[in-house]
């Protein structure tokens, strides 16, 4: 392979990865805990964008459980965005998606 047909490859993933990370910024994955009553949503990169609270979350004695509860919640959330933007790469980009995908 040349190197101007590498360089053309190149350009072409660079630009899938573009397009890809858009629509990850669009995109949304929930993350929950306990059972549903903590549940956290974040966009495709991982930016957390909102917050659901059952009343049964809230015990104002024991702040600590609900406490673990958002953590749980939002590394759920975390980690399902991680998923999405590795299957995303993907499938658009084959086995290097999959590389680049870890790096965003």
């Amino acid at each position: 392979m040349n190197l101007q047909k590498l360089m053309k490859e190149a350009q072409k993933a660079q630009k899938k990865a573009a397009e890809v990370q858009e629509r990850l910024g669009q995109m949304t994955v929930k993350g929950s805990a306990g059972g549903g009553l903590v549940e956290v949503t974040a966009t495709g990169h991982g930016q957390i964008v909102g917050l659901k609270l059952q009343a049964g979350a809230v015990d104002p004695s024991d702040l600590e459980s609900l406490e673990d509860l958002l953590l749980v919640a939002i590394q759920d959330a975390q980690k399902k965005a991680q998923d999405l933007q590795e299957k995303e790469m993907g499938r658009e980009l084959g086995g290097i998606g999959q590389m680049l995908g870890g790096m965003f």
